[in-house]
């Protein structure tokens, strides 16, 4: 009797949970709920931008869990951001109404637990610490300098990026075709085993070699994940890509969901072909297209579709929506860069009257330098900002190195800017030395740059050392001359030349490379602009204002802030209204892109995200003329993708027709 009780508690149990599924269900459209139900086997879900991926994903493990009985320690989720697992687990948490054991991670917290169980049997102990890029340029630093090579040759950045691509293709050393570079990768693997440390690219590429060196521990990884779910799947790279096809190797049950639409990351490694072949790796793989969007308007969507459908490489795919049409496109053609960041300033506070939030709105821009005059202009308007996924323009450590040459030109006490700029660029004065000459000015009480005066007197310091710390008190003493008799910008241009700072940003390593060599650029024409305003200012009365825009909590007392960001940074995120600023060619597309097939489609795609980013009002600005370094200010031409985007959708401040 006991034993049917149970039984029929357990049968009244399970219809009361198929009935709070149906209800769940309910609210998902059809394709989301077919999405949701098909367990079995490889999935593909292409979905569209604002077609509630999150929401399907979340709903499947439930679903799994409720309905199909799976023991939520079998499913395996990967998602790219902390932020994003975090979402999904509260998601999760509020329709199961209790804490589950989902493994819901990135792929690097994936990985690294992992190894904690078993990286000792591939030599590494459980122990180990995981390098960040900083940890990872700085051991890039010492196998130079244990090698004797010169940084201006092979910048650690450089380097860096030639490491993390061998990893992210699970290649061995041997692939690098330069005898200095795979010198370096092999001295930098052994640092990295003798300190017991991984770097985040190693953190999967030890997980695809554990399981390729222990087959034991595959098979149980294997048979814990019966299901593997992986977010956005067009971002993956070859050893995501070839780590995910191990794990899902035995039970196959792995869907993944994405847009390759949205496949914009190239240049970290990530592999559109990973989602647009996927059938071709599963030849049973059941495809679900997500294409109806819950985000933006009508006339929207109907651009963003515009410009994508223009890609020859891409999933056959249109978004739809039952949301209003909406305002038109405002397209502002602006005389240059300044009249083009006055007007997105203007149309902010023009928002702001009308109680749009502040942190709704977002302006976009390609690269990182492109930010500065918008900065200025919203710190002139008083408009509280954010710099999103980036630091603010005078924060970032290339802008700062460039001031702090300044500073201890107007102020040759300031030892803090001092310790930062005397070995940048490298001058081989290392830490040793500096706690030297530390040492005697505390003795002597003078200062580090009087006791740079002195160095002849301060002891176990080699000749070659006194020689260089020489040289740049030499060349330091003359720019503190010199500040009198030139203006601000001349003086600047003077000290990143003579330093060799300028020449140490390549154009051609890498793309971190280029930005801060263009970052330092941008600089130096604000210096320019500054000096034309101001031809009276002192040296100390511009890094004064510089403090100031540094630091524009002071001044700003409100929570909302206008979002500031790249094109590739806004990925992921929605705003009630956007601003795609600088739609020119050669940055919209970028002029990297133009002789690259693959690339020009890829920026095609930045533009689609960006775009559909807009909830309500999008934006888009172009401006005539830029300045550029050097050259001065330049004429630039509309981007080719503006012919793209029907007519009917915009309206503009100034017509092209």
């Amino acid at each position: 009797m006991k034993q049917y009780r149970g039984a029929l508690l357990d049968s009244e149990l399970n219809n009361a949970i198929m009935e709070k599924m149906d209800e769940l269900l309910a609210q998902l459209n059809p394709e989301q709920q077919k999405a949701v139900k098909i367990t079995r086997g490889p999935i593909l879900i292409l979905a569209g931008a604002g077609s509630g991926k999150t929401r399907v994903i979340t709903f499947r493990i439930a679903y799994l869990i409720r309905s199909k009985h799976v023991d939520p320690k079998n499913i395996l989720a990967i998602t790219f951001t902390n932020k994003a697992a975090g979402e999904m687990q509260s998601r999760i948490q509020n329709l199961l109404g209790s804490n589950h054991d989902v493994w819901i991670r990135t792929f690097h917290s994936t990985c690294a637990k992992i190894l904690r169980g078993g990286a000792e049997r591939i030599g590494i102990k459980r122990n180990f610490v995981i390098y960040d890029e900083y940890d990872q340029i700085s051991v890039v630093k010492e196998c130079l300098s244990d090698l004797e090579i010169d940084t201006k040759a092979f910048s650690p950045a450089y380097v860096a990026a030639v490491i993390d691509n061998v990893k992210e293709n699970l290649a061995p050393a041997s692939a690098i075709e330069d005898d200095t570079l795979r010198h370096i990768y092999n001295l930098y693997s052994k640092k990295l085993s003798e300190y017991n440390a991984l770097d985040f690219d190693d953190l999967i590429m030890k997980v695809v070699e554990l399981f390729k060196t222990d087959r034991d521990i595959l098979e149980y990884y294997q048979n814990k994940f019966k299901y593997i779910l992986v977010d956005e799947y067009q971002d993956t790279n070859r050893a995501q890509y070839v780590l995910t096809k191990m794990l899902a190797e035995r039970h196959r049950n792995l869907c993944v969901v994405g847009d390759d639409d949205q496949s914009i990351y190239s240049w970290r490694g990530a592999e559109i072909k990973n989602i647009l072949d996927f059938e071709a790796d599963f030849p049973d793989t059941t495809v679900i297209k997500l294409q109806q969007n819950y985000r933006s308007t009508r006339r929207i969507l109907k651009a963003a579709s515009a410009v994508v459908s223009n890609n020859e490489y891409r999933k056959s795919k249109t978004l739809w929506c039952d949301n209003e049409t909406g305002e038109k496109i405002v397209f502002f053609d602006a005389d240059d860069s300044y009249t083009e960041a006055a007007y997105v300033a203007r149309k902010i506070m023009e928002l702001r009257l009308k109680d749009v939030s502040l942190g709704d709105i977002a302006v976009f821009y390609r690269v990182n330098y492109q930010s500065r005059l918008f900065e200025e202009c919203f710190i002139t308007y008083r408009i509280p900002y954010e710099v999103v996924g980036s630091l603010r323009f005078y924060e970032r450590a290339e802008i700062k190195n460039v001031l702090a040459y300044l500073r201890v030109i107007n102020n040759p006490d300031d030892a803090v800017s001092l310790k930062r700029i005397i070995n940048i660029p490298s001058r081989k004065i290392g830490h040793e030395t500096i706690e030297k000459i530390t040492a005697y000015c505390e003795k002597e009480g003078m200062s580090i740059y009087e006791a740079l005066h002195e160095i002849e007197s301060i002891k176990r310091i080699n000749t070659g050392t006194r020689k260089r710390i020489r040289d740049f008190t030499k060349m330091m003493d003359r720019h503190i001359k010199s500040q009198q008799q030139v203006d601000i910008y001349e003086l600047a241009m003077q000290v990143v030349k003579d330093s060799g700072y300028l020449s140490s940003l390549s154009e051609d390593r890498t793309e971190r490379d280029y930005i801060r060599r263009k970052n330092v650029e941008e600089l130096l024409i604000s210096m320019k602009d500054y000096v034309r305003e101001r031809p009276d200012a002192t040296l100390n009365d511009y890094l004064e204002e510089v403090s100031l825009r540094s630091d524009i909590d002071d001044w700003n007392e409100s929570t909302e802030r206008v979002n500031l960001m790249t094109l590739h940074n806004a990925k992921g995120l929605e705003f009630d209204v956007v601003f795609i600023t600088g739609f020119e060619d050669g940055l919209i597309p970028h002029y990297k892109s133009q002789k690259d097939p693959k690339q020009y489609e890829e920026e095609r795609r930045l533009l689609y995200v960006g775009i559909t980013r807009a909830r309500k009002q999008l934006y888009m600005t172009y401006a005539r003329q830029r300045d550029m370094f050097r050259a001065g200010p330049s004429y630039t031409d509309l981007s080719p993708f503006y012919d793209e985007i029907p007519r009917d959708v915009m309206c503009a401040g100034y017509s092209f027709d």
